[in-house]
């Protein structure tokens, strides 16, 4: 695989980027049989990119142990049918070195970093730093995964630009839900083959109107069980530039994702996803960690 450079947009991170919910069996070890299922389901379906161990995955909540096995599994089962991204968010810079070096030993495409979480580091210079002295030590294609709701550190777009432009960055994924941000990055870099990166999107509230704007990609994760409808909402929106047939298939999109999640969005997410890929046989089981899960 060649990856781009700074500067020279032609980069393979774009379309529909399936954040995969990570099968669980009833211990917490990772499901392998139904992870592979669910891996050749959505490339199936016409997904561009498969990003594990994510918030969706459950990322941060496994073993390290479990977190090695279900890169390694997604790595070899996806056999660069597409790009894998693979999720290293840890509450301190040197705790995502060290999971970091073990996971590029497994040859994902892309890492994906994070803030530091649980604590606050409201100071931009404590956001940039954090996140340089990961990637330029990991030197390896990295994505930033903003995600300010996760993590509690929201990065404004002065130090999001920076971010951009560190060499080894070939993506960020927002997922503020802060469409003037969003917004506003796309007016930046208004050009897709000249950006420093690619700009994904996160929201899945507004990925109509974000590929309209110019947005490379998506990147979802209860969309997992709908990757068909997003696949067509991706074409209406970037290779027919059909706002109308975009927006209308955004809303079928976010009625599919409401009827899935259900009244108790809050304390229920996880768990509804994971029913519905069951429902689907995508999972032989919903188990998700037990805070999640509904009393029943």
């Amino acid at each position: 695989m060649t990856y781009p450079g700074n500067g020279t947009m032609t980069n393979s991170l774009h379309g529909i980027i399936t954040a995969l919910p990570t099968p669980l069996l009833a211990d917490e070890d990772v499901d392998i049989k139904s992870l592979k299922k669910l891996i050749d389901h959505v490339i199936s379906q016409g997904a561009n990119g498969i990003f594990v161990l994510g918030n969706m995955g459950e990322g941060p909540a496994l073993a390290d142990s479990q977190k090695l096995i279900a890169v390694k599994t997604t790595v070899e089962h996806t056999n660069k049918r597409v790009p894998v991204l693979a999720g290293i968010a840890e509450v301190s810079p040197r705790r995502m070195i060290e999971l970091g070096k073990k996971v590029k030993g497994l040859n994902p495409d892309y890492l994906v970093v994070t803030t530091p979480f649980y604590y606050r580091f409201p100071h931009p210079d404590s956001l940039f730093g954090a996140i340089e002295k990961v990637v330029n030590e990991l030197d390896y294609p990295t994505v930033f995964y903003h995600c300010p709701g996760a993590t509690g550190n929201k990065v404004g777009l002065d130090t999001l630009i920076k971010i951009m432009q560190i060499p080894q960055m070939k993506a960020i994924k927002d997922s503020s839900c802060d469409i003037y941000l969003f917004a506003e990055l796309l007016r930046r870099y208004s050009e897709k083959d000249n950006r420093p990166c690619a700009i994904l999107q996160g929201d899945e509230n507004v990925y109509d109107i974000s590929l309209l704007m110019g947005a490379n990609g998506v990147i979802t994760g209860g969309g997992t069980a709908f990757v068909d409808t997003l696949v067509k909402l991706y074409a209406a929106a970037v290779l027919e530039n059909d706002c109308l047939k975009a927006f209308n298939i955004q809303q079928e999109f976010r009625k599919q994702m409401d009827d899935m999640l259900g009244p108790e969005l809050l304390t229920d997410w996880m768990y509804a996803i994971k029913s519905q890929l069951k429902a689907k046989d995508l999972m032989d089981n919903n188990v998700v960690f037990p805070f999640m899960k509904r009393n029943r």
